[in-house]
């Protein structure tokens, strides 16, 4: 009998389920990475949208109205509608009013408070 040398089927199919199952690992992470990264972009241009807001409110550009009633309205950035509310409500000390902004697309996303300083 000659001496062959190679690899078995057994010895070959171990390999593929070792390569199969490491290959799986891999596609899971990137997909959870390419979410993550979604996630993240959004709550990134939910924050411009409410600094936007907040902004324009601290202006004098928006008024909102008192806390529970709230300035409801959409904005449109890099192509996609956003809703966001506004309010203001009173703090102990009657020259300041507390600020407050909540964007959400379908889900909410995130939520300001800022101060505005109103001279009595």
């Amino acid at each position: 009998m000659k001496n062959k040398s190679g690899f078995t089927l057994i010895e070959v199919l171990i390999a593929l389920l070792i390569l199969s199952i490491a290959l799986t690992a891999i596609i899971k992470s990137t997909s959870q990475n390419i979410r993550d990264t979604l996630y993240i972009q959004k709550k990134t241009i939910a924050l411009w949208v409410g600094n936007e807001i907040m902004n324009e409110i601290i202006a004098g550009l928006r008024k909102p109205p008192m806390a529970p009633d709230a300035l409801k309205d959409k904005s449109t950035m890099l192509n996609e509608t956003w809703s966001w509310a506004a309010s203001l409500k009173p703090t102990p000390n009657p020259n300041i009013q507390e600020i407050d902004v909540a964007v959400s697309q379908r889900t909410p996303l995130i939520h300001l408070v800022g101060y505005l300083y109103v001279p009595q």
